[in-house]
C-alpha cells in the first residue's frame, strides 16, 4: 500500500513537472508576441537618414541660414537651395517616414493578453477557483517569424526608393535654381544689349535726319528708323519687365521673401567647353539616375510581396496558458490556422502581387527610355549650341570688327556713308544677343543633364549614400 501511494504521488509529480515545463513554454511564446524584426540595413540607413536630415532639425522659423552675398555663385545658391527649398524639405520627411514603416511591418500582428476568471461559491471566491490567463491576442494569430521579417524587408526597399525620391528632389532643386538664375542672369543682360541697340539707332536716326534736311534721303526713312525704335522700346520694357518675376521665382526656391534683392554677375557664364561622351553619359544616367534607381528599389520591394504572399500557407496558431492562483492547476492550449480553406484569396494576392511587379518593371522600361531620350536630345542640342557659340564668336564676330573698322577707314576718306559704323556696330550687338540665347539654352540643359545623370550637387554630394548602395 505504500508502495502504490508512492508510485501514484511520483506520478503525480512527473505530470506537474511536465505541466509547468508546457506552461513556462507557452508563456515564453506569448511573450514573444509583439515583438519586432529588424531587416539588415535599417540601422545604416536610420544614420544615413539622421545625417542628411540636420538642416532640418529645426522648423524654419528657427533656421538662420547664412546670409547671401549681393551677387551670390551659383554654388551659394546651390547650398542654399538645398536646405532651404520646402521641396526638397517634404520629400526628406517622406522618406523619414517611410523608413519608420519598417518597424511597424516588422512587428507580429499581435501581443500577449493577460485575462482572469474568477469562480464563486456561495458568493465567496477562492485561490482554487480564481484562473488567470495568459494568451496571444485574439483578433489576431501569432505569426511565424519569416513573414514579418519579410514585410520589414520590402517596406525597406520602399524607405530606399523613399530615398532616392529625395535625392531626385536635391537634383531638382539644383537644377530649378540654376535655371533661375541663368534666366535672371540672361535677362538683365538682354536689357543693357537691347539698350546699347538703342542707342545706336539713336545715331542712325541722327544720321538720317541730317540727310533728310540736305535733301539727300526722303522722310520717310526718318519715320522707319522711328517705328523700328518703337519696337526695340517695347522689347526693352517687356524684358525689364520679366526681372521682377525672374527674381521672385529664384527667391522661391531659395526659401527666401520673393522679393529679396538678388545681384547677378557683370557676365553671363560661360559652360566649360567639352565634347560629351555620349555612350558614357547614358550609362551613367541608367545606372545613377533617381528615378530609375527608385524604381529599381520598387521592384525589388514587389518580389518581397510576392514571397510574403505565398507566405500566407503557412498556419499560424494562437497559444494559451491557464492557471489557478494556487497553482495546482495549469492548463496550456494551442490552436492552428488552416489557411489552405482561403486558397482563393491567397492565390488572389499571389497573382496581384506579381501583376504589380510586372507594371513596375514595365514603369522602369517606359522611365528608362524617357530618361535617355531626354539626355540625348539635351545632348544633341548642347553641341548644336556650343558649334553656334564658337560659329558667332570665332568667325562673324571679328568679321564683323574688321569691316566696322575699313567703314570707318572708308567714311574718313569719305568713301562710304557716315553711317556705316553705326550699321555694323548693331549687326554686332544682335550678334551678341543671339549668342546669350544660345549660352542660357546650353546653360539650362547643362543643368537637366546634370540632374539626368545625378552627376553633382554642390555641397550636397555628402549625401549621395543617403538612398542606400545600388
Amino acid at each position: 500500500m505504500t508502495s502504490n501511494a508512492f508510485h501514484r504521488t511520483g506520478r503525480r509529480g512527473r505530470l506537474t513537472a511536465a505541466a509547468s515545463t508546457a506552461a513556462t513554454a507557452v508563456i515564453a511564446l506569448i511573450a514573444a508576441a509583439g515583438c519586432t524584426f529588424s531587416p539588415h540595413g535599417e540601422t545604416a540607413i536610420r544614420r544615413q537618414a539622421d545625417t542628411a536630415g540636420r538642416p532640418f532639425a529645426l522648423p524654419p522659423p528657427r533656421r538662420h541660414p547664412q546670409p547671401l552675398p549681393a551677387v551670390p555663385t551659383p554654388r551659394q545658391l546651390v547650398s542654399r537651395a538645398l536646405v532651404e527649398s520646402p521641396d526638397v524639405e517634404a520629400a526628406y520627411w517622406q522618406w523619414r517616414a517611410a523608413i519608420e514603416e519598417i518597424p511597424q511591418q516588422g512587428t507580429e500582428p499581435t501581443v500577449p493578453m493577460l485575462g482572469a476568471t474568477i469562480g464563486l461559491q456561495s458568493g465567496a471566491t477562492s485561490a482554487a477557483g480564481t484562473m488567470l490567463q495568459l494568451a496571444n491576442m485574439s483578433s489576431a494569430p501569432i505569426e511565424w517569424p519569416i513573414k514579418p521579417l519579410t514585410q520589414a524587408r520590402a517596406a525597406l526597399q520602399r524607405a530606399y526608393a523613399a530615398g532616392w525620391n529625395y535625392r531626385r528632389a536635391q537634383f531638382a532643386a539644383r537644377r530649378d535654381v540654376l535655371d533661375a538664375w541663368y534666366k535672371l542672369t540672361a535677362d538683365v543682360k538682354m536689357v543693357d544689349l537691347l539698350r546699347q541697340d538703342e542707342r545706336l539707332l539713336g545715331e542712325l536716326e541722327a544720321f538720317a535726319r541730317a540727310r533728310i534736311e540736305t535733301g539727300t534721303t526722303p522722310a520717310t526713312t526718318a519715320l522707319s528708323v522711328e517705328d523700328e525704335r518703337t519696337a526695340l522700346r517695347a522689347r526693352i520694357i517687356a524684358v525689364s519687365a520679366r526681372l521682377p518675376a525672374d527674381r521672385a521665382e529664384l527667391n522661391q526656391i531659395l526659401g527666401r521673401p520673393v522679393r529679396s534683392a538678388l545681384g547677378v554677375p557683370d557676365r553671363f557664364p560661360r559652360q566649360p567647353a567639352r565634347r560629351a561622351d555620349m555612350d558614357r553619359l547614358l550609362a551613367q544616367a541608367v545606372r545613377r539616375n533617381p528615378d530609375l534607381a527608385a524604381l529599381r528599389r520598387e521592384i525589388r520591394a514587389d518580389r518581397l510581396d510576392i514571397e510574403r504572399a505565398k507566405l500566407d500557407y503557412l498556419p499560424d496558431f494562437t497559444l494559451s496558458v491557464d492557471s489557478s492562483l494556487d497553482g495546482l492547476m495549469q492548463n496550456p492550449g494551442a490552436g492552428i490556422m488552416l489557411p489552405f480553406m482561403a486558397y482563393q484569396g491567397i492565390d488572389a494576392a499571389i497573382r496581384q502581387s506579381r501583376d504589380r511587379l510586372r507594371q513596375a518593371r514595365a514603369q522602369l522600361r517606359s522611365r528608362r527610355l524617357g530618361v535617355t531620350s531626354g539626355l540625348v536630345a539635351d545632348l544633341v542640342l548642347i553641341d548644336g549650341d556650343v558649334r553656334q557659340i564658337d560659329l558667332y564668336e570665332n568667325t562673324l564676330l571679328p568679321r564683323l570688327r574688321q569691316l566696322a573698322d575699313f567703314a570707318r577707314t572708308d567714311v574718313a576718306q569719305s568713301q562710304t556713308a557716315s553711317d556705316a559704323p553705326v550699321r555694323i556696330e548693331r549687326l554686332r550687338v544682335r550678334a551678341r544677343e543671339t549668342i546669350l540665347d544660345l549660352r542660357l539654352d546650353a546653360a539650362r540643359r547643362t543643368a537637366d543633364v546634370e540632374a539626368i545623370t545625378a552627376a553633382r550637387l554642390g555641397n550636397g554630394a555628402a549625401l549621395s549614400g543617403a538612398a542606400g548602395n545600388e
